[in-house]
């Protein structure tokens, strides 16, 4: 816990206000399991003809089957938002590589999902 010692009020840099950490607050005691336990989450936006479905967390194989469900319920015009993608599996990118192929738009592909479906389109070829 971060407590405001008005004494330190002038010490400013940047426009923010100087703190001090606690003594008693160890992090190394806490117990964080969000990291450990990533998970997709799949959001699904429509604005007409046009579908954005955008994938937030790791993408692994066991996640496919549900994001093909819904490709294959909304049909054309689909757009993958993969902004806030952070990990990806071996068939993840192949599935992410054949959907590009078949016309879905990849959106905010962070530079190492790109490169690697390029790897894995170069090997299919």
């Amino acid at each position: 816990m971060l407590i405001f010692r008005p004494e330190m009020w002038r010490r400013r840099t940047n426009k923010s206000i100087a703190y001090e950490w606690r003594r008693d607050c160890d992090s190394s005691k806490v117990d964080c399991p969000i990291g450990r336990k990533m998970t997709l989450k799949i959001e699904m936006h429509s604005d007409g003809p046009r579908t954005t479905i955008r994938l937030i967390g790791r993408m692994q194989a066991e996640h496919l089957s549900t994001l093909r469900a819904l490709m294959d319920r909304r049909g054309q015009g689909i757009m993958l938002d993969l902004r806030e993608l952070a990990l990806v599996d071996l068939e993840s990118v192949r599935f992410l590589a054949s959907c590009r192929k078949n016309g879905v738009v990849l959106r905010h592909c962070s530079p190492y999902i790109k490169d690697w479906i390029a790897r894995e389109e170069e090997t299919g070829k």
